[in-house]
């Protein structure tokens, strides 16, 4: 009787394909750990104070905040890297990380998952004294020439308000320039994101824009409140991460 010991084709053959199979589950376990320890990078805007910004070359507010308050319960690190707007969604389109301070839109649910929103932001309109005009809906920006930031959205109405050429957006990559452009006259307004808050730290951290503050007036009505998320390319797979980190910001009221 030929017994299964002196099968090589069957019993050893099994024994090879358990131990590679074993082979293979450690390398991806050890691949898997050496992934989680790397920290987990994070791009976001460099000149969005008070929310975000880059201050004696390092990430501050608001939203650096949430992400070092949700570090040590989520056992993860993360590597912050601020640079303008605009090359900060390229970088995250291109995969490299995770985005903090996006906006949500149609365009941009079919590349990202998102978390739930971190922050509200109120977009304000800021004109100069004198040259100001009722502004109720978008509408009344009608051919108007209006500064905004580089590659942001401003959410669906306005975006298409933009895409339908309603009015012009003059963009670049910081507030102070924008609101430097107002003050000589190369705009009919500015939109300032962080409502009050964000425009008074905009014109106390330039000194021009400090000494002409009473130039400015904010239209009363906002132009949007725009509510921004941590967000991955779904190619990097981290809907997990962002369902912990939604219920982890729940529990710690992180939400501003």
């Amino acid at each position: 009787m030929v017994t299964a010991a002196r099968q090589p084709g069957v019993a050893g053959g099994l024994a090879r394909r358990h131990w590679l199979a074993g082979i293979v589950a450690a390398a991806w376990s050890v691949r898997a750990a050496a992934q989680d320890s790397r920290p987990l990078v994070i791009f976001g805007d460099d000149s969005y104070p008070p929310v975000i910004h880059l201050a004696q070359g390092r990430p501050q507010g608001f939203l650096v905040d949430v992400l070092e308050r949700v570090e040590p319960r989520l056992q993860v690190r993360f590597d912050v890297q601020l640079m303008p707007w605009k090359r900060a969604y390229v970088m995250a389109l291109r995969e490299q990380g995770g985005l903090i301070g996006v906006s949500r839109n149609q365009e941009r649910e079919a590349l990202f998952d998102f978390s739930r929103p971190i922050y509200n932001d109120d977009i304000r309109v800021v004109v100069l004294k004198g040259r100001g005009f009722p502004f109720k809906d978008l509408a009344d920006l009608r051919g108007r020439r209006i500064g905004g930031v580089s590659g942001a959205s401003y959410g669906e109405r306005v975006d298409a308000a933009i895409r339908d050429g309603l009015f012009t957006v003059d963009r670049d990559i910081g507030q102070v320039s924008r609101l430097r452009k107002l003050l000589a006259g190369r705009l009919d307004a500015a939109f300032i994101g962080n409502g009050e808050r964000g425009f008074e730290f905009q014109v106390a951290s330039h000194a021009e824009l400090k000494e002409h503050r009473d130039k400015f007036e904010l239209l009363p009505v906002p132009l949007a409140r725009d509510p921004l998320h941590l967000a991955f390319p779904k190619a990097l797979q981290q809907r997990e991460f962002l369902a912990q980190f939604d219920q982890l910001t729940k529990e710690l009221k992180l939400q501003v």
